[in-house]
């Protein structure tokens, strides 16, 4: 039998592994770039383009600073991608864009540019310059790629 010492011992140890386990968790998590992608539709205003439709916005969730290079939309039934190459952007910084913490970029485009008649839009997507990608979706994008699919310009 085990003295009330030798328990309270235990149990000490116990709380100091699952909180050692759980700081090192943390400190996995905290260092690891997190960009969530949204793709929305746009509606240009001002002397903006008329043939803008839509955007894709990310935003830095990590702790750390990334740089986004290039913003697109992945396919159904194939590993192509279409990116938007110009990118149309109107607070007028710079592109690519370095996303510190908690800081965002919206990118404006045009759906009559990207072929999604021949493969439907899968998911919008960021890709950074260290090569890592993240995806997203939402209700606005698969009415975008509805409207390509059926060969029409998003409204």
């Amino acid at each position: 039998m085990m003295s009330f010492k030798d328990s309270a011992t235990l149990a000490l140890a116990l709380v100091g592994a699952v909180l050692g386990i759980m700081n090192m968790w943390r400190s996995i998590s905290h260092d690891k770039p997190k960009i969530k992608v949204t793709p929305r539709r746009a509606l240009p205003f001002g002397d903006a383009d008329p043939r803008i439709d839509f955007s894709i916005e990310a935003v830095n969730l990590g702790a750390v600073a990334v740089t986004v290079c290039e913003l697109g939309f992945f396919h159904n039934g194939t590993s192509g991608r279409s990116s938007i190459t110009v990118p149309i952007i109107f607070d007028g910084g710079p592109w690519p864009r370095r996303l510190e913490p908690r800081t965002a970029v919206t990118v404006h485009g045009r759906s009559d540019l990207i072929d999604g008649k021949k493969h439907p839009i899968r998911c919008a997507y960021a890709m950074t310059d260290c090569g890592l990608t993240f995806k997203g979706n939402s209700g606005a994008l698969k009415a975008i790629s509805k409207a390509l699919a059926a060969g029409q310009l998003v409204q």
